[in-house]
């Protein structure tokens, strides 16, 4: 696919929202690459600065929620202070999360919401609301259109996500009814992430064998088709640092 779309055009001159200066000479590859595979990695998406921003964001907060399901049911808990407990004190709630795990579909990581048209935040510092904002519209929007060919696209919504040694997801697909999801991507904020550190997005084919796998990276935004089976692989348990990203779905209205 070639021509000129919206991203072509958007992002000419000074950085907007954001949004690098000038058009982008990559876009006829990722739009050949996400037609062919369903998903793509594009970078570079962010202005360097705004990236940083995000990250700084991140790495500033105090207030987490540790996330997983206990007895099918989604749990949430103060991070900090899950943090503090003795591992003997931890124990029952790592047995529990572990049944769970060989029931189904599990997930152990820490999370903040950053725009969801079904529960306000609240006030967010400045890097946060600006990328709430382009969730909304503008040229990122326009920029994932044009990479995917996906047109009804009308927001996204997010939510930072912070996996530390031990964090996982496990496989699910992301389908969920009546919220009109059409696809899901995964902002990531991790400089210097290693393919050995764990945390790797995989995708899978309906046999469940791993298709292709994406390292966490900096400034980087992966886009994939909803419903399209994933997991993300339990961070290695050497790693000090911590697995960051903003991640949500590009929804229709």
């Amino acid at each position: 696919m070639s021509g000129a779309g919206p991203a072509d055009t958007v992002q000419a001159g000074a950085p907007v929202d954001g949004m690098p200066p000038g058009p982008r000479h990559d876009l006829d590859r990722l739009r050949s690459d996400f037609a062919r595979d369903g998903h793509v990695v594009v970078p570079q998406v962010l202005a360097d600065d705004f990236a940083r921003a995000l990250r700084a964001c991140l790495l500033d907060r105090t207030r987490w929620a540790l996330v997983t399901r206990i007895d099918g049911r989604h749990r949430d808990f103060d991070a900090a202070a899950i943090a503090q407990m003795e591992a003997a004190a931890l124990r029952p709630l790592q047995a529990l999360v572990f049944e769970e795990t060989r029931r189904g579909m599990q997930y152990l990581y820490e999370r903040f919401p950053v725009h969801d048209v079904d529960y306000d935040p609240g006030p967010l510092p400045p890097a946060l609301d600006r990328f709430r904002a382009l969730l909304g519209g503008g040229p990122l929007r326009d920029l994932v259109r044009a990479v995917t060919g996906v047109d009804d696209i009308d927001f996204g919504d997010a939510q930072a996500t912070r996996y530390r040694a031990g964090h996982f997801l496990t496989r699910h697909d992301d389908d969920h009814p009546g919220k009109q999801r059409r696809l899901a991507y995964v902002l990531g904020l991790s400089p210097g992430w290693r393919a050995d550190d764990g945390g790797q997005l995989q995708f899978l084919d309906a046999d469940d064998r791993v298709t292709h796998a994406l390292v966490p990276g900096f400034n980087t935004l992966a886009l994939f088709r909803v419903p399209r089976p994933h997991l993300v692989t339990a961070v290695s348990p050497f790693v000090e640092s911590a697995r960051l990203s903003i991640t949500g779905w590009w929804r229709a209205s």
